[in-house]
């Protein structure tokens, strides 16, 4: 199957000024799911259509601008067709001063540390809905849900600062973030060195990853975050392993939650792909916790 682009220029008719693009691309998933979490071990259909739009152009003097946004519509268990929503939407601005990003993004927490779902995924996100899974997420979103973040690279060292307002504009929960990253070779092997810190008014949260890129198919992930009491939780660690093969792609993760009180909540999932060229995969994913919360998906995964 031909993969497809459609993307549209749009020359200013001003002099001076330089051309803008916009570009197009999307993505789909057909398939079954089911398991406790949706609450129904009966498999039920899932089907998942984006859009993603980007829009770039430069100015006279060189700084890049644009803009991101996703129209999505996803149906699985009690969901009915036709509901469209807008989604990950931002506007950035680049030049040699680095990047300023403003929309609803990653904060600096979370845009450096590694994540430990590595190398394949599934229609379902099985693999990371799990509760012992942890995004690195933080406290993004706990406010307004925009965030404004400055990134900057200078070789193997690159950094992000970050803030998100409070909701009722007082200032009182203001939202910090600073995250420093640095990439590292080591006779082939690609590793890579996190550090977030991310504050409000109550809680401060540090968290630390390591991955590595090996030369025979193989990643891995482990990370570790102080979470300061943010939503009960004491601190959490995860370790995830991926392998690529050919067409396959396998990842499994674990994770545990160390509550303030009551049992430690741990979790796993499982994913498995298989590259059918062209932009489209077969994906299977799996997960599970001690909640007794399992869930699995099978699907086709596409591209255009």
């Amino acid at each position: 199957m031909k993969k497809v682009l459609f993307a549209t220029t749009a020359l200013v008719a001003s002099a001076g000024i330089a051309s803008a693009e916009v570009a197009f691309k999307g993505s789909a998933e057909m398939g079954i799911f089911g398991g406790d979490r949706h609450g129904n071990d009966d498999a039920q259909f899932h089907n998942d259509f984006t859009l993603s739009v980007d829009g770039s152009s430069e100015t006279d003097n060189g700084l890049t601008f644009g803009f991101h946004i996703e129209f999505e519509e996803d149906n699985g268990a009690g969901e009915i067709n036709g509901g469209y929503t807008g989604d990950n939407e931002r506007v950035f601005i680049s030049g040699n001063f680095g990047t300023l990003t403003l929309g609803e993004i990653d904060g600096a927490f979370d845009k450096v540390l590694q994540e430990t779902a590595l190398a394949a995924g599934s229609i379902q996100d099985d693999e990371t809905e799990h509760d012992g899974f942890n995004g690195n997420s933080g406290l993004d979103g706990s406010e307004d849900n925009q965030i404004l973040r400055y990134d900057y690279s200078f070789d193997a060292l690159s950094f992000a600062l970050s803030l998100e307002q409070d909701d009722n504009g007082d200032g009182s929960d203001d939202i910090y973030g600073v995250g420093v990253k640095y990439e590292a070779d080591f006779s082939g092997t690609q590793v890579t060195f996190a550090l977030g810190y991310q504050s409000n008014s109550v809680n401060d949260l540090v968290g630390v990853s390591v991955d590595a890129e090996l030369a025979n198919g193989f990643a891995v992930a482990v990370n570790y975050s102080d979470l300061d009491g943010y939503n009960g939780n004491d601190s959490h660690y995860g370790i995830g392993i991926g392998y690529t093969m050919d067409a396959w792609a396998f990842g499994i993760n674990y994770g545990e939650f160390d509550k303030e009180t009551g049992d430690d909540i741990s979790g796993y999932g499982l994913a498995v792909n298989y590259d059918l060229g062209g932009g489209a995969s077969v994906q299977f994913g799996y997960g599970d916790d001690d909640n007794d919360q399992d869930s699995y998906s099978l699907g086709l995964a596409m591209s255009f």
